[in-house]
C-alpha cells in the first residue's frame, strides 16, 4: 500500500507560509483602503472650496451648505445635504466670519475615529483636532498622488 495525503509537517509549513503572506498583505490592503477613502473626502472638500469661491465671487461672502446646494449648484445627496461619501460627513462652518470658511470631513462608519480632514478659505488643507485647524499639506499631498 502506498502512502497517501500530506504529512503534518507539510501542512504546518503551508499554514506558516499563508500566515506570513496574510501578515504582510492585510495591513497593506487596509492602509490602501483608508488612503483611498481619505482621498475621496479630500476631493469632496476641494469641491466645497470651489463652490465657496464661486459664492464669494458672486455674493461677496462665503455661504452655508444650504445656500451652496440651493443657489450655487453644489450637488446634494438623497437627503438634500452634500453627502458625497458614505465614509465621511462634510460640514461647512461660516458662522465665525462670512469672509472665512472651514469645511471638514468627519469619518463615519468604517472610517469612524479617523483623522478629521479640513480645508479653509485660503485653500490650505489640513486636519481638525480638538476644534483647532492645523495645516498639514503633506497629508493632503500624499492623498493626491
Amino acid at each position: 500500500m502506498g502512502k497517501k495525503g500530506f504529512s503534518l509537517m507539510e501542512v504546518m509549513i503551508t499554514v506558516v507560509i499563508v500566515g506570513i503572506l496574510a501578515a504582510i498583505a492585510i495591513p497593506s490592503y487596509t492602509g490602501y483602503v483608508t488612503r483611498t477613502r481619505r482621498a475621496e473626502a479630500v476631493s469632496a472638500l476641494m469641491a466645497v472650496a470651489l463652490y465657496e469661491e464661486k459664492a464669494m465671487a458672486e455674493s461677496g461672502n462665503y455661504q452655508t451648505e444650504d445656500v451652496l446646494v440651493g443657489t450655487y449648484g453644489l450637488k446634494p445627496g438623497s437627503g438634500g445635504e452634500y453627502t458625497p461619501s458614505e465614509y465621511y460627513d462634510i460640514d461647512i462652518d461660516v458662522t465665525v466670519d462670512p469672509d472665512t470658511f472651514l469645511a471638514t470631513a468627519v469619518g463615519k462608519g468604517a472610517q469612524n475615529g479617523d483623522v478629521t480632514l479640513a480645508i479653509n478659505h485660503d485653500g490650505t488643507g489640513g486636519r481638525l483636532a480638538s476644534g483647532t485647524f492645523t495645516a498639514d499639506p503633506e497629508l493632503w499631498r500624499s492623498l493626491r498622488k
